[in-house]
């Protein structure tokens, strides 16, 4: 029977159509691996003059800009946002009749390179290097934090050309902005309408809960749990979120990334055994930058992890509101029982 679920965070309606029936095998989604393009490519070791000085990079020794790195961090060479802007105050047209509102485009867009092999997926990195992918994030970030004009970092990571990618070569992505977005207002603006209610935040009580009742729960260790969140709005989507209260990735300790690396890890290596290598993007959501965001009572970051099986129709499009064809409970039971080899 379909249902209509309200996300309790976001207060978005999402509508679970089990009746279509869909199974697994169902979801024909692109391999990613068929983007695959051989090197060496601008991201590979022996390079690195042409795309630019690195902002960061993990390396034994070794001078900076060197090709002895491990995980290299370059300023995009096509940003969505760039330094050179200057950034504003105010935005221009505040108050204007229609409302019309812009600033200019300032921002930092970086790549994070993540591995020195061409042809290594992240999926395929042993833990340690994963962890240091994470590591480098939360460099990043902090030093993002330092600088009073940015006030919100969004890491994502894009696999395939229908998640995004343009390069083969295993990166992911940082943007700084002067702004908050849309999707984090909401989610702090719902997290705190949680608190002020029940005095708890949201994300720990879905902790608790999917860990009790276990119909969503798909897999946990030490530190972490991975669960299909209660009004998805894709197939298979899931949430890698800490056991323990925190509303900024950059207060996550050294023994809580090793465990965030090698569940990811195992998600992802789910993720590939199930949908045949599908693309994918993951997301990084953590409190804004500013002082103010600091240690949130009421928020709590996670990752998200949604494997691009469909393609959003008109419906979806033109009412906000998704159809997901697949019962999160029926999709965690089956991300459960998935084998590695």
């Amino acid at each position: 029977m379909a249902e209509l679920r309200k996300d309790p965070l976001v207060q978005r309606w999402v509508i679970i159509s089990d009746k279509r029936g869909k199974r697994p095998s169902d979801f024909k989604a692109a391999k990613s691996t068929e983007d695959v393009r051989p090197g060496p490519c601008a991201f590979c070791p022996g390079y690195e003059e042409g795309t630019g000085p690195e902002t960061f990079a993990v390396r034994d020794g070794g001078e900076a800009n060197a090709s002895d790195w491990r995980v290299r961090v370059i300023v995009n060479k096509f940003p969505a946002v760039a330094s050179d802007f200057p950034c504003a105050d105010s935005a221009v047209g505040e108050g204007t009749v229609f409302g019309e509102c812009r600033l200019p485009g300032f921002g930092s867009h970086e790549v994070v390179i993540e591995t020195p092999d061409h042809d290594t997926p992240f999926v395929d990195l042993p833990v340690p290097h994963i962890c240091d992918v994470l590591k480098t994030y939360q460099v990043r970030m902090k030093s993002f934090r330092k600088d009073a004009r940015f006030k919100y970092c969004q890491v994502f990571k894009n696999r395939g050309n229908r998640a995004g990618a343009s390069m083969t070569h295993s990166h992911s992505q940082i943007l700084a902005l002067p702004i908050a977005t849309h999707s984090i207002e909401d989610e702090l603006r719902g997290a705190k309408e949680y608190y002020d209610t029940h005095g708890r935040c949201i994300f720990c009580d879905v902790v608790a809960h999917e860990s009790a009742i276990k119909s969503r729960l798909i897999d946990e260790n030490e530190h972490f749990v991975t669960v299909a969140p209660y009004a998805p709005r894709f197939p298979y989507e899931t949430w890698l979120v800490p056991k323990r209260h925190s509303s900024n990735y950059e207060t996550v300790g050294d023994d809580e990334l090793q465990s965030l690396a090698a569940l990811l890890k195992f998600m992802l290596q789910k993720m590939d055994v199930a949908f045949s290598q599908p693309p994918y993007n993951f997301m990084l959501q953590t409190a804004p930058l500013d002082p103010d965001s600091w240690d949130l009572p009421y928020y709590h970051w996670y990752i998200r992890l949604v494997p691009q099986l469909i393609t959003l129709g008109g419906f979806e499009l033109g009412s906000g509101c998704h159809i997901n064809a697949v019962a999160p409970e029926k999709a965690a039971e089956f991300l459960r029982n998935v084998k590695i080899n």
